[in-house]
């Protein structure tokens, strides 16, 4: 048996506080439920202190990709529901794995595994493997002998921030394309073509048009500076990144950038749509509320978005209700609000979770649409302009040349 400390709110809203002894946390919770307490927040007092509050989650820091650790999970779940052991599939798939990394640490925990050792425990070893939210959730999974169903929603919850990441991917692809190609095309002309052109030109003996001479001073700036230049882009970038291992800075930044025109809103939905989806599965597991809205807080990619949900967290901590929360955090829209607020009131909130996510999804993917429908026509307008500046500082002293040579 091990003791477990508990916190929970009963029908008149009240905390309730204490400690039980149980076997697992499906346990703890059955006791609750016996008694009317909805639970809060579960913690062994045993067990090692799981590396929860963590301000940016990555679903893997080290040399294995998302897509790997998805496969992983996939068939893991497979295995397990054909009933093969823990200890067996872990080794199969250790043979069957392409990357070193994921090979030698699936070998080593089952080797934990023989030796006595807890999956969750042995999976805590591999912090650049495996996050916060795949421990809390195979963790559950195994107390409660629902190691199949964990693996389960481990591999939708991977599936879905691969396709988030794609999304975000999507939406600036096409920008980045544009631009790089502008800026190549104006290297190009300020290195090697321009620098001609004046040469010529400076054979006039008369004045040049303005736009002539903008191109040329310009073109010599670029080519006489162009090392200091660099150099001071670089020291910006350093700067900049330094800036931003800040908090306050960072928070500043991250909030700053959500109302960026097109690219804000885009971010944010993203990020909410990670982060009902992610809470959804580990509300499903069966992980308190509390625990899992601290565990997942990290799912979202910004400092700003993680400390509003870290507030909803505090808030219910102090009786207030899931959906009240939310609604003071003032991230989500009215409409994920209300259902939202239908799904606490029923009981189904782990379910609805999982429809603003979707929900959310939509959304993102008509932004996408969208701001591929503003941002072409800008992007065409940057260039006819740079194609206007080069042609008229190319053409109208040539104009003037074949205008003096026919009245001469």
């Amino acid at each position: 048996m091990t003791i477990y400390q508990y916190s929970g709110r009963d029908n008149q809203g009240k905390i309730i506080q204490g400690t039980v002894d149980s076997s697992s946390t499906e346990g703890v919770v059955k006791f609750l439920a016996a008694k009317e307490v909805t639970p809060i927040q579960i913690e062994s007092l045993d067990a090692q202190k799981r590396p929860f509050g963590e301000l940016n989650i990555e679903l893997t820091t080290g040399k294995v990709k998302p897509k790997e650790l998805m496969n992983f999970c996939e068939q893991m779940a497979t295995l397990l529901e054909a009933g093969v052991p823990v200890i067996g599939g872990l080794q199969q798939l250790a043979k069957s794995t392409k990357t070193k990394t994921m090979k030698n640490a699936l070998s080593e925990i089952a080797e934990g595994i023989i030796a006595g050792k807890t999956f969750t425990d042995m999976l805590r070893e591999y912090p650049k493997i495996f996050s916060p939210i795949f421990i809390s959730i195979i963790h559950v999974g195994e107390d409660t002998g629902n190691l199949d169903v964990a693996f389960s929603q481990l591999t939708k919850f991977i599936e879905n921030a691969i396709l988030n990441r794609k999304r975000l991917v999507s939406a600036v692809r096409y920008p980045l394309i544009v631009i790089s190609a502008i800026l190549v095309a104006m290297v190009v002309m300020n290195f090697f073509v321009i620098p001609k052109f004046a040469l010529i030109f400076s054979s006039f003996g008369k004045e040049l048009p303005l736009p002539t001479r903008i191109l040329i001073e310009s073109s010599n700036f670029l080519t006489t500076y162009w090392v200091w230049l660099l150099i001071f882009i670089i020291g910006v970038i350093i700067g900049i990144r330094y800036a931003l291992t800040k908090e306050k800075i960072r928070y500043a930044w991250d909030k700053y950038k959500l109302r960026f025109p097109l690219f804000g809103n885009l971010q944010l939905r993203i990020m909410l749509s990670q982060f009902t989806w992610v809470l959804s599965l580990v509300l499903r597991a069966g992980v308190p509320i509390i625990e899992g809205i601290t565990t997942v807080a990290g799912a979202a990619d910004n400092l700003f978005v993680q400390k509003k949900i870290l507030e909803v967290k505090d808030s219910i901590e102090q009786g207030e209700s899931f959906s009240q929360s939310i609604t003071r955090a003032a991230l989500f829209n009215e409409a994920a609000l209300q259902i939202i607020a239908v799904g606490e009131e029923t009981g189904r909130l782990d379910e609805v979770l999982g429809k603003v996510a979707r929900y959310y999804e939509r959304e993102v993917d008509y932004d996408i649409r969208r701001l591929n429908d503003y941002v072409e026509p800008v992007l065409l307008a940057i260039v006819g302009l740079m194609v206007v500046m080069l042609a008229l500082g190319v053409y109208l002293p040539m104009w003037d040349m074949i205008q003096f040579a026919h009245i001469g």
